[in-house]
């Protein structure tokens, strides 16, 4: 049953190992559906294939994700998938805009998000009031698919009636989110990237006193946040890991890597100093993190890495440098995005 907490409501269900409230809800997986299983709680009609739509979907997670203590982990449709959705033929064009079906009682799981497919949809945000915002309502039901009910605030993203005046999640919406889940614990800070001309690398720091000094070294070429990241003691932030960082003696540059028996494997290199962890990032993507692309320079040995899509396609035309696939994951920086 639903109940009231100040002026949003709360089903009293979470993602989560604990149902206390206030506590993390770990990772929740979600997925476009691709097909219907027996063991859902409603089916969808059909499915949510356009690119458009599919980014909507992850803003919206990512919009909850920045709020609260949970974190929401794209993978393969599956019947044991947290969250699926997909499009239904609801009543047509308005109406209901959208359905999240829940479990009646206990642990929220195999929860169903169903958006009605004959809306007049507008896809990238900063809808027209002339069309139905997709990420608002998309965001309006993961809201319900983690626990919150319809608030009694008109202008919240969780009222009960679409607004287009609304934009985002607002104060009461986020109240809602931290009464489950407690606040995000996640402090995003920036790092710096340079690029060393004369390698063809990049060196990066999280450390603004550092940061300063690398500038007024006239070797490196700063190139302002290269994207946020998490500090060093941010060890309880789930699926986070550290970022090495090591120094390659003979040509002047760095190395980074989030992966241990890499690590392990370049702590023996005679060549490489080892720096200790430079930052926190993730080795998984979510859906507020990017990834992190890394390239080695085949001719000076450098290493470029880039969080830029539109940068990682120009070099992959490069030659000289080959693509060695994504580092590690971070935020991006609203200067890059």
């Amino acid at each position: 049953m639903n109940f009231f907490t100040e002026s949003f409501r709360i089903y009293g269900q979470k993602w989560g190992g604990s149902q206390v409230a206030q506590t993390t809800g770990g990772t929740v997986t979600y997925s476009f559906a691709e097909s219907n299983f027996g063991n859902q709680f409603a089916d969808f009609d059909s499915f949510i294939t356009e690119e458009a739509f599919q980014t909507d979907v992850t803003s919206a997670f990512s919009a909850w994700e920045d709020v609260a203590n949970v974190q929401f982990k794209l993978v393969s449709d599956s019947s044991d998938v947290d969250i699926r959705i997909g499009w239904a033929n609801i009543d047509g064009e308005g109406g209901t805009l959208g359905a999240a079906i829940v479990p009646s009682s206990g642990p929220l799981d195999r929860v169903v998000i169903r958006l009605d497919r004959d809306e007049n949809w507008s896809t990238g945000g900063n809808s027209p009031s002339s069309q139905t915002d997709f990420v608002y309502v998309t965001t309006h039901e993961i809201g319900h698919a983690i626990g919150i009910g319809h608030t009694s605030i008109t202008d919240a993203l969780m009222n009960e009636f679409y607004n287009s005046d609304v934009s985002g999640l607002q104060a009461d919406d986020i109240a809602a989110a931290e009464a489950i889940y407690g606040a995000s614990n996640i402090e995003k800070i920036d790092v710096y990237r340079f690029l060393n001309d004369s390698v063809g690398g990049h060196f990066f720091t999280a450390e603004v006193t550092e940061k300063d000094s690398v500038v007024a070294a006239s070797v490196f070429q700063s190139e302002g946040v290269g994207f946020e990241a998490l500090s060093q003691a941010a060890t309880d932030v789930e699926l986070s890991v550290p970022i090495y960082r090591f120094f390659n003696k003979t040509l002047g540059s760095h190395f980074f890597t989030a992966n241990e028996e890499e690590k392990s494997q370049v702590m023996l290199m005679e060549e490489f100093g080892f720096e200790g962890v430079g930052f926190r990032a993730f080795d998984e993507d979510t859906a507020s993190t990017e990834p992190i692309y890394r390239f080695f320079n085949t001719v000076t040995g450098g290493h470029f890495f880039t969080a830029d899509s539109d940068e990682k396609t120009a070099v992959m035309n490069l030659d000289g440098f080959r693509f060695e696939g994504i580092g590690f994951y971070a935020y991006l920086n609203t200067d890059i995005a």
